[in-house]
């Protein structure tokens, strides 16, 4: 990303992080319509899109797609909000500043009229960035444990099982290398062949489940609401792209597309949304209650085009990985080199940081194998936050003092949606994570 913005005594009214998007994280070319498309697509169609079938074991037939239109509905919205917020913040600049998701919250709170809100602006800010990390590592440590549960299935398949933990150290090396690409330029190839391997795996998952279909009558239209918390945690888990969209829109060559009426980010949800609907319908019609957090663990292990499958897919997932640790990266990197920088040799002083990153996923990824538990965590403690508290809280924020009753009824609702799935998805994971790792120990 070409940072453009003057230092703040050249024009600029607040301390922008001026070292976001410069050398200091590596050099960025803007990038046009389809690049961001494709940057997009992939943020949002990862290994979520394979837990839907989960998602619906965990809804019905008919109350999931319901859900899943109204979840994504209120994700879109919050978006455009979000991108309102950053806009306004822009537009009181005398020059072209380039706000980040953490610094839109924090100067629009800033701006409120609410001298407390004003007083806590900065935490804010601050709060914002910690969610913004913790989500992209809970993605990351997800992406571990898909590559290690399906490459430890074919391995097992062909008379080798060195269990799951010997895969995740195996895999540790490969994702860490596609980590050391430093731009979203440079991660173009990387996403584009991503893309490709995740598209071909969506056909052919839709293919295995798409086979001899048992009779509908057998699923539920209702199923197991006492686990809808955690259909919200895998819904919102697979809908967080909005921590993408600040960073793709600030890296455009023309910003005005992003959110225009056929711009990235309604294309990207009229997109996403289609194959999720249609990949959780056909997983759970075909597997009812036995679908697991990817369909793919539900194919036939000996199976040639199975295992074909499951190695295309893994290495997809473990391309992901690298555009998922970009956003982190740039979040963090930045406050560490306000403090201890500069170095006398940057570059080592950046893998160096990389690979700590990414052992600290790889840690994570150790405790558990369950892939379905941790994909519902990451989206309920992360996503319910800056997927919708967060947007509509700005929203109210900007347009304080002069509310309608609509805006506040609207904006109400989403902020207890956002709650009330954030508390029960986080509990109820956390309570099969530990289940789940007391039993395997238990069996040592």
């Amino acid at each position: 990303m070409m940072d453009n913005r003057p230092p703040t005594d050249q024009g600029t009214t607040r301390p922008f992080l001026l070292v976001r998007g410069t050398d200091v994280t590596g050099h960025k070319k803007p990038t046009n319509y389809f690049e961001t498309l494709v940057h997009a697509v992939k943020g949002y169609v990862g290994s979520g899109i394979f837990a839907m079938g989960l998602a619906y074991s965990s809804s019905g037939i008919l109350l999931g797609p319901v859900m899943m239109l109204a979840i994504a509905l209120m994700n879109l919205h919050c978006q455009h909000l979000l991108i309102r917020a950053c806009i306004k913040i822009t537009d009181k600049e005398p020059v072209e500043v380039l706000p980040s998701f953490a610094e839109t919250v924090q100067y629009t709170f800033e701006d409120s009229k609410s001298q407390l809100l004003q007083k806590y602006s900065k935490r804010f800010g601050i709060l914002t960035d910690v969610f913004l990390i913790v989500a992209e590592y809970g993605f990351c440590v997800v992406y571990f444990i898909f590559v290690s549960r399906h490459l430890g299935e074919i391995s097992a398949a062909h008379g080798w099982d060195p269990g799951y933990r010997v895969i995740l150290a195996i895999i540790l090396i490969p994702m860490l290398l596609t980590t050391f690409l430093g731009s979203l330029k440079l991660l173009m190839p990387v996403s584009l062949i991503a893309n490709v391997i995740m598209w071909v795996g969506i056909v052919l998952i839709l293919y295995f489940s798409s086979l001899n279909l048992p009779p509908l009558s057998e699923r539920d239209l209702i199923s197991h609401v006492e686990r809808l918390p955690l259909f919200f945690g895998i819904v919102l888990f697979a809908f967080e792209g909005i921590t993408f969209i600040i960073p793709l829109r600030m890296e455009m060559k023309n910003p005005d597309s992003f959110t225009s009426r056929c711009g990235v980010l309604n294309m990207t949800m009229i997109i996403v949304i289609s194959l999720y609907l249609l990949v959780g319908f056909l997983a759970y019609w075909q597997w009812g209650d036995e679908v697991q957090g990817s369909a793919f663990l539900n194919m036939p292990e000996s199976e040639p085009l199975s295992q074909a499958t499951k190695i295309l897919i893994s290495l997809g997932v473990m391309l992901t990985y690298a555009l998922h640790m970009y956003i982190p990266f740039e979040i963090a990197y930045p406050r560490f080199y306000r403090k201890w920088g500069p170095s006398n040799h940057p570059t080592v002083i950046i893998y160096i940081y990389r690979t700590i990153a990414v052992l600290v996923t790889y840690g994570i990824a150790n405790i558990s194998s369950n892939l379905g538990m941790f994909i519902s965590l990451v989206g309920a403690l992360t996503g319910a936050v800056l997927a919708m508290l967060l947007p509509v809280l700005l929203e109210l924020v900007m347009l304080y003092g002069d509310l309608t009753y609509f805006v506040i009824i609207k904006d109400v609702f989403i902020i207890v949606v956002a709650i009330a799935a954030a508390i029960t998805g986080t509990i109820l994971s956390i309570m099969d994570i530990v289940k789940d790792y007391t039993e395997e120990s238990e069996e040592k």
